[in-house]
């Protein structure tokens, strides 16, 4: 999955990029910043914050992880939104 801007997010693009690719690069991140991803994957992930971390960090597919993990692509895409926000 390549980034794209995201509508709803309240971030410039070039703000969510770096979300992004930070968040891609999971395994590279000093530990204070994996431990940012992972409590706003808590946070904001609630119950479902595994699903989040996995669809955020290794760029699988949304149906894949949904599936998975018995969560809704929309739930997801939600839980994203507000991840990114809470950046």
């Amino acid at each position: 999955m390549k980034f794209k801007k995201m509508r709803g997010v309240k971030k410039p693009e070039e703000e969510q990029g770096l979300i992004f690719y930070t968040c891609r690069n999971y395994h590279k991140q000093p530990h204070h910043i994996r431990r940012k991803i992972d409590d706003l994957c808590i946070t904001q992930g609630g119950d479902k914050a595994e699903a989040l971390r996995e669809w955020l960090i290794t760029g699988c597919d949304v149906i894949y992880v949904s599936q998975k993990h018995h969560w809704s692509e929309s739930a997801l895409y939600a839980a994203r939104r507000r991840f990114f926000n809470a950046w």
